[in-house]
C-alpha cells in the first residue's frame, strides 16, 4: 500500500508540475509573439515609412484615394524623395512631368505655376487627383498604376487589345517597365494596408 501511495503521489506532483509549466509557456510563447510581431512592425516601418503624413492624409480624403495606395505609389515613384527626377523629367515624390502637370490643372479647371511641381503639398496633391481621375475611368487599382505609369490612352488601346487585357484586366502587359511597376505598386500597397490600415482600408 505505502508503494502505491508512493507512485501516486509522484504521478501528482508530475501533473501539477505540468499544469504550472504549460502556462508559463504559453505566456512566453505570447510574449515571443508580440515581441516579433513589434520587430516586424519596427523594420516595416523603417522600409515603409509614412513621411509626409497630413499631406497624405488630406489628399486622400480631398480624392478619395486610400493613404496605402497613395504611399505605395510615392514608395515605388520616388523612395519618398521629394528631389527625385527621373529619366522623362518627372519630378517629386509622385513624379509627375510638366506636361502632366499642366494636364491635371486643366482637369481641375486651374492653372498651376510650374514652379511649383516639385513642392510636397502640390506634387502630392497633383498625383493623387490623377490616381482618382484614374480610377474613376477603371475602377481596378492595376489599371491605375499601369496608366499612371504608361499613360491612359496607351492603356486605353491595351484594354481593346484581347492580346493583352481579358474581360477588362490587364493580364500580359507588353511593356515590360509598367508590368513590372504594376507588380511594385501592388506589393507596395499590400504591405502598407497589412502594416498600417488593415482593419480600415479595403482595396481592389
Amino acid at each position: 500500500m505505502q508503494l502505491k501511495h508512493r507512485s501516486f503521489s509522484r504521478r501528482l506532483h508530475a501533473i501539477a508540475a505540468i499544469l504550472l509549466i504549460v502556462p508559463c509557456l504559453l505566456f512566453c510563447a505570447l510574449a515571443v509573439g508580440i515581441a516579433l510581431q513589434k520587430v516586424t512592425q519596427d523594420a516595416g516601418s523603417v522600409f515603409y515609412p509614412r513621411k509626409y503624413n497630413v499631406l497624405v492624409e488630406n489628399a486622400s480624403q480631398r480624392w478619395g484615394v486610400p493613404e496605402s495606395v497613395i504611399y505605395g505609389v510615392i514608395h515605388t515613384e520616388s523612395g519618398f524623395d521629394e528631389h527625385a527626377v527621373s529619366h522623362a523629367n518627372a519630378v517629386g515624390l509622385m513624379q509627375i512631368t510638366a506636361d502632366t502637370y499642366d494636364w491635371i490643372a486643366f482637369l481641375q479647371g486651374e492653372t498651376f505655376d510650374p514652379e511649383t511641381i516639385a513642392i510636397p503639398s502640390y506634387n502630392i496633391n497633383a498625383g493623387v487627383f490623377l490616381l482618382s481621375w484614374l480610377y474613376r475611368q477603371y475602377g481596378r487599382w492595376d489599371t491605375v498604376y499601369a496608366a499612371y505609369n504608361a499613360g491612359y490612352a496607351r492603356v486605353n488601346r491595351w484594354l481593346e487589345d484581347p492580346s493583352i487585357s481579358e474581360n477588362g484586366i490587364l493580364v500580359n502587359i507588353p511593356i515590360t517597365e509598367t508590368a513590372a511597376y504594376v507588380q511594385r505598386c501592388t506589393q507596395a500597397e499590400e504591405t502598407y494596408r497589412t502594416l498600417y490600415y488593415q482593419s480600415t482600408e479595403q482595396t481592389n
